[in-house]
């Protein structure tokens, strides 16, 4: 831990000295950004999360001992763990392309053995000209669209309503009006879970139709395919998941929608996973997610918003044995409101966010079908605030 907190420390006494070094070479330009964030949390019940609590993703199910449900216990908790470090670099020209990189970081750790370390998010070099963005390093998955994304003070940011995702990639984005986005990419700290992109020798790749201008109006959808082997001596198989969402503005109000539907989409913490049939053939369970937010401001100072989601597991469409899965294969649906109210002045900004989950846990039928196995949903309230200082 020692030695990770000092790499850390000498990459910034390195940065700076190179921010000192940009005014004998105007040519090469090194900008530091990022925030502070501390968040206090508190949970009605046990929940299923990740770091301590701080990734919220839906209540525990139900945990009955004597009659009483252990699960319906509260818990707090107060972390500064989401705090970012960001590194943009601009440079000369490659080839008559602008150049620029950036390297973000945040002490949200690798997995919860690891919280409060530092860790890599995105790092990144960007080739750019009049027509296209060129990315080649970690960087968001392309169902996790930038310019529609939710904007909730929780960092779990409408997980598992909203694919939530970074890899290594190469992507390529066209300018203009009509935006297209094509990306070939694997996987690193996002895996799906039970088999392996790498080890089937295919990455996943990526097509995406963006239209309008984030400022007014904007849409656009989006495929994807996903090619995974469970194993060493088994055979390879390939998923499809789809996407489409927009942004627009009703007066001071910006109003925002997403939809996905996918098999297999584990690796972008969406419910369901795969699972082998009496064939000895695997296949994928198919989920449903849609959310929609809208935000906006009170005065210059005060911000407010809410997010809705809704997500189902629909099953395989054959008898299966379930395998792995993003909370095994059990959850049925789920939903979420979540309200929030902000006040900002200059880099700091305070927060308040209560937020409803609630989900519903099922079984499998034998053909593959999700049903309720008489099991009540179950549903958990935080109450979240936060100080956000952004440098």
């Amino acid at each position: 831990m020692k030695r990770k907190i000092s790499m850390v420390l000498a990459l910034l006494v390195g940065g700076v000295l190179l921010s000192y070094g940009q005014k004998t070479d105007e040519k090469v330009r090194v900008k530091f950004s990022g925030f502070v964030k501390t968040d206090f949390m508190y949970d009605t019940r046990q929940t299923t999360n990740a770091r301590e609590g701080h990734f919220l993703i839906l209540p525990a199910p139900e945990n009955r001992k004597d009659g009483e449900d252990l699960n319906a216990q509260s818990n707090i908790n107060f972390l500064s763990i989401q705090t970012r470090l960001r590194v943009k670099i601009s440079g000369p020209d490659f080839f008559g392309m602008k150049t620029a990189g950036m390297v973000e970081g945040a002490f949200f750790g690798n997995s919860n053995a690891t919280t409060g370390e530092f860790r890599l998010r995105h790092a990144f070099v960007k080739l750019s000209n009049d027509k296209i963005d060129i990315f080649v390093g970690q960087y968001w998955h392309p169902m996790f669209v930038t310019a529609v994304y939710p904007q909730t003070y929780s960092f779990s940011s409408g997980v598992p309503f909203q694919p939530f995702s970074r890899n290594p990639q190469l992507r390529l984005e066209t300018k203009g009006k009509v935006k297209f986005i094509g990306v070939l990419f694997t996987e690193r700290d996002f895996k799906t879970r039970g088999a392996s992109v790498s080890q089937s020798g295919i990455p996943q790749l990526h097509a995406q139709l963006q239209f309008g201008k984030k400022a007014t109006t904007l849409g656009g959808f989006g495929v994807n395919l996903k090619t995974v082997r469970p194993g060493l001596g088994m055979d390879n198989f390939s998923t499809l998941a789809y996407i489409s969402y927009f942004r627009t503005k009703l007066g001071t109000t910006t109003w925002k929608a997403e939809a996905t539907y996918g098999d297999n989409m584990s690796d972008l913490l969406q419910i369901g996973g795969i699972g082998v049939n009496y064939d000895d053939e695997y296949i994928a369970t198919s989920t449903l997610s849609i959310w929609t937010e809208f935000s906006g401001d009170f005065s210059d100072s005060m911000e407010w918003g809410i997010f809705g989601g809704y997500t189902s597991n629909g099953g395989f469409d054959e008898s299966v044995t379930p395998i792995a899965g993003f909370l095994s294969s059990s959850v049925l649906d789920a939903w979420r409101v979540a309200p929030r109210i902000g006040w900002k002045s200059g880099k700091l900004k305070l927060g308040i966010e209560t937020e409803y989950t609630s989900a519903q846990y099922g079984s499998m039928q034998n053909d593959g079908s999700m049903y309720d196995e008489e099991l009540d949903a179950v549903g958990n309230f935080r109450l979240m605030t936060t100080a956000i200082y952004n440098f």
